[in-house]
């Protein structure tokens, strides 16, 4: 059965193989974060331009590129890998990257003050906007912490349903962090929220980086959505097959 399901989202990623992707603008700065969530592990980019950044799995991209390859065997890759973790479920090297958000491709516009999420939900697209979000930080400026070579001071807030313990390093004056996170004196290289989901940077980049760039491989429609609204389908067991194992979203309201 899960074989089929696999199957079937494979096909409906293939509606329309050609790439429609364009550059927004150069980058400044990229960094690496690995994410674990549970068993689950995942690779993300937070990439970084004047005016916009974007946050989003490495796996995910490189699934979603190459299954926007005219060639079918390389379209099919995706799809024999999956198959050949459900083959393999009891061994985790053979798992496939996963965690929260995993197929989204956040953007947020700095300039502008907003944040746009392309996400989907069993095959529907939709695309979640929002005015970027305020968080309320208590800072912790005698709790250092050295993270890939930097010096971090501890934060902590509660947003949406979660309590973040975060690092932030003064010497990257990058208002920024992993996901929606932001609003600390300097980029955040570590976020914990506890029994969820850890989130800690690997490597910065400074030089040859790839632009900030809209990924859209599949020309998909995405269909504008309250963010409240999307929440509710996104974790109704009803918007998935039987005994879909669901994700807990990042914002729990």
């Amino acid at each position: 059965m899960k074989q089929i399901l696999i199957v079937f989202l494979w096909m409906l990623s293939l509606r329309g193989l050609a790439q429609e992707t364009h550059v927004i603008e150069p980058s400044i700065l990229e960094i690496t974060y690995n994410v674990t969530h549970g068993k689950d592990k995942d690779i993300y980019a937070l990439r970084c331009g004047k005016n916009v950044s974007q946050y989003f799995s490495k796996a995910s991209y490189r699934n979603d590129s190459l299954r926007a390859s005219p060639d079918i065997n390389i379209s099919t890759i995706p799809l024999y890998e999956s198959l050949e973790a459900i083959k393999n479920r009891n061994d985790p090297s053979k798992q496939l990257p996963s965690s929260p958000g995993h197929n989204d491709y956040m953007y947020k516009n700095l300039s502008a003050g907003k944040v746009s999420v392309y996400t989907s939900v069993f095959g529907s697209k939709y695309v979640i906007e929002e005015e970027t979000p305020t968080m309320d930080w208590e800072i912790y400026e005698d709790s250092v912490q050295t993270i890939i070579g930097y010096e971090c001071h501890k934060a902590k807030t509660k947003f949406r349903g979660r309590e973040w313990t975060v690092w932030y390093a003064g010497d990257i004056p990058v208002s920024l962090g992993p996901w929606k996170l932001n609003g600390l004196p300097g980029l955040i290289l570590r976020a914990e929220c506890k029994d969820y989901i850890i989130i800690t940077a690997s490597s910065i980049m400074t030089s040859n980086l790839s632009p900030v760039t809209f990924y859209n491989f599949a020309e998909y429609k995405y269909e504008p959505l309250d963010r409240l609204k999307y929440l509710k389908i996104k974790t109704n067991p009803n918007s998935y097959p039987a005994n879909t194992i669901i994700i807990p979203p990042m914002e729990l309201e």
